[in-house]
């Protein structure tokens, strides 16, 4: 068989490249063998280069686990191994790394050897595998249809083969920024000078140099104007910080508990930090510039637009967006195909096509998505969860392609999917391994719902139960509001019947609208996480739709636990909820007590001014958070952070701006006696 000159045809790519400023996808698709043998030539091109692996190549290469370190680099050649499995989410990250007139080179299996290819992406739940490749077989497809997305290289390549991309125009640097990246900085610029109030927000995909923006803010401010540069972590905020290293990093929480004076705070990768956390730290400063990502393989930038945003006053907010890329040029072929085939961009399937009937739609149930052979569908469901959802993965896409515990119920409607409910099978543990859930000791891939019920709540033996934990359910935004998602769960609870299974449920992010939804859908609230979740960033509740006795039965004791313990759970590691959340969670377990005739006196001594807030605080909690519960109305947030969560004094002063503590307790009381005027 000839060999491969890959030396000299790259060579001539990268000069090719250069000079027409496009991009390049190059996937090498062989054995392991042969994929190593041509890895030496690339690595003596004279081109500066990263590699992203998990195996030895010659090199130092970086750990697959550890690519998000990488975020903020580039490099005219960058080589991504899939020899070991294949994460979409590391091909996007691999593929933001790559500058301009650069190459994506991919180290494949081939094609033939894929559905015997050790993947450890491929393992999902438990012990279940990946039946078929199926998402390494679309994306060769995908490069194979498009004669202008890629070259591709196998064993049998000779003579190589060659794209000519039309040359691209770079964007013109002025003073180091574009044009675009100016004209928001002088926004920017403008909105401190007028001294008011309120928030500003720049999005932008990746790569449109939202971090040198803001670098080069910081470089211009004048002396003595105090900025504080905040992000989930100090490694989020890595490109901010390399352009302004004096930058003064605090984290989120560091903030909330000793809110340093400052005259502006910058949240980087806003969508990144819990929704109630950045409620808070409104609350706190005067200025704010939340920048954050709304494309990408992050996937959190549009629900970030959906659930936060839509919530601020217009008024007070000032909207920039960035489009022009700055490490490579507009229409770059690489980022408009992968956008495409993994449809990192894409927008609402139906937004343009005005109302729908969402009661004549159609519920179709697909047992195995795994194995269907309607693509088109799953890439409907999948881009429907993009704009519904705070975090949709590229990696997402595959599960849907392959998971074989997963089944959907699908919404149709004139042949568009406008709604979608993921399901999990789950549970069915034998006692031994339920037992070692129960202890801590194990903690099998997947079965979400089964381990937290079993291992955090305490039932011991929920993991032996067999039920379906909704995944995920989304209604396209053209159809909302008119009881499409109340179908789907009702088709979902069918199906669990129809299955005789123990159970339906689901656990998702704690926030007023994902409660009032399954509460009005006739689940029940079992079980608040101790801790906030690594991907949302809040804390998680588990609902229960009960199908079989002994479930029921359990559920009864972890109501009446929650009962018992909340009050307790407030002001300790729920003190972090914001007034929405707490509100929610309460009227969620239908919180109830009963007052002795000594406890409410006691809280018609406060209210009145006869006896301190301490010496009342936990009949004044047992009050507040029934009366919380029994509304339908938003309290005023004072009588919860304080007399639910007892905040300190010092930072309820900083966010009501109170000139201390007997003017906020005058109000309380004031607020306190209104709630026993009106019971």
């Amino acid at each position: 068989m000839p060999a491969i000159d890959i030396n000299a045809w790259m060579t001539e790519l990268l000069g090719q490249l250069s000079q027409n400023r496009q991009r390049q996808l190059v996937v090498l698709q062989g054995s392991e063998s042969w994929c190593d043998a041509h890895f030496p030539a690339l690595a003596q091109l004279p081109a500066d280069m990263l590699v992203l692996s998990s195996r030895a190549l010659g090199v130092n290469p970086i750990p697959l686990r550890k690519a998000d370190s990488c975020l903020g680099r580039e490099a005219s050649l960058v080589v991504l191994d899939l020899l070991a499995g294949f994460d979409p989410d590391l091909l996007c990250i691999a593929a933001g790394l790559v500058r301009s007139g650069g190459v994506l080179v991919v180290l494949s299996p081939a094609a033939e050897d894929w559905a015997a290819q050790s993947d450890c992406y491929a393992n999902w739940q438990g012990l279940a595998r990946s039946v078929r490749p199926r998402f390494a077989e679309y994306f060769i497809a995908a490069l194979q249809a498009d004669t202008g997305a890629g070259i591709l290289i196998t064993t049998a390549s000779v003579p190589v083969p060659r794209i000519d991309l039309p040359p691209l125009q770079p964007n013109l640097f002025a003073n180091g920024m574009t044009q675009e990246q100016a004209h928001c900085l002088q926004r920017i610029e403008h909105w401190l000078g007028c001294g008011d109030s309120g928030l500003a927000l720049l999005s932008a995909d990746r790569g449109r140099g939202k971090s040198s923006c803001l670098g080069l803010l910081l470089r211009r401010l004048p002396a003595g104007f105090r900025v504080l540069v905040c992000a989930a972590s100090r490694q989020t905020a890595a490109a901010l910080l390399q352009w302004a290293p004096e930058a003064e990093f605090v984290a989120p929480d560091q903030l909330l508990l000793s809110a340093p004076p400052a005259d502006l705070v910058i949240i980087d990768e806003a969508a990144m930090i819990p929704q109630s956390l950045l409620r808070q730290i409104t609350a706190l400063y005067r200025r704010l510039l939340m920048a954050t990502t709304t494309g990408g393989y992050e996937g959190t930038g549009r629900g970030f637009m959906l659930r936060f945003v839509a919530d601020l006053d217009p008024q007070k907010l000032l909207r920039l967006e960035m489009q022009d890329p700055v490490r490579w040029c507009p229409g770059d072929h690489l980022e408009t195909w992968l956008n495409r085939v993994l449809m990192l961009d894409c927008e609402s399937p139906t937004a343009a096509r005005g109302e729908i009937d969402a009661q004549a739609a159609r519920l179709q149930l697909v047992e195995k998505p795994a194995c269907t052979e309607d693509l088109d569908m799953l890439l409907q469901v999948h881009r429907l969860l993009i704009t519904a959802h705070y975090r949709t993965r590229p990696s997402d896409l595959r599960s849907l392609m392959e998971n074989p515990d997963l089944a959907l119920v699908v919404a149709h409607d004139a042949g568009r999917v406008i709604g979608a409910a993921l399901l999990n099978r789950e549970g069915g543990f034998d006692a031994a391994l339920g037992e070692q859930v129960f202890l801590g000791r194990r903690r099998p891939k997947g079965h979400l719902l089964a381990q937290m019920l079993t291992a955090q709540a305490g039932i011991a033996h929920f993991a032996g139960y067999r039920g379906i934990r909704v995944q995920r359910i989304a209604v396209d935004e053209s159809c909302r509001r008119q009881g499409l998602g109340t179908r789907l769960l009702q088709r979902v609870l069918q199906y669990a019947r129809a299955c005789s299974l123990d159970y339906v449920g689901a656990s998702f992010a704690l926030d007023a609208r994902s409660a009032g939804f399954w509460q009005q859908a006739g689940f029940s609230l079992a079980h608040v996480s101790y801790a906030q979740g690594k991907s949302s960033g809040s804390h998680s509740v588990a609902v229960l739709a009960a199908l079989q006795a002994g479930v029921a039965d359990d559920l009864v004791q972890l109501q009446q636990r929650l009962q018992r313990q909340l009050p307790a759970w407030m002001t300790l590691f729920l003190q972090s909820l914001d007034a929405t959340q707490v509100s929610a969670l309460l009227r969620m377990a239908r919180f109830s007590t009963d007052l002795s005739e000594l406890e409410r006196r006691e809280i018609e001594a406060f209210a009145r001014g006869h006896k301190g807030f301490e010496l009342c605080f936990v009949s004044l909690q047992q009050f507040i958070m029934q009366c919380v519960a029994s509304s339908v109305n938003s309290p005023d947030p004072l009588l919860i952070e304080k007399a639910v969560q007892n905040r300190p004094w010092s930072r309820l002063e900083r966010e009501t701006g109170a000139e201390g503590r007997r003017q906020l307790q005058k109000r309380l009381r004031r607020l306190v006696d209104a709630e026993l005027n009106a019971g």
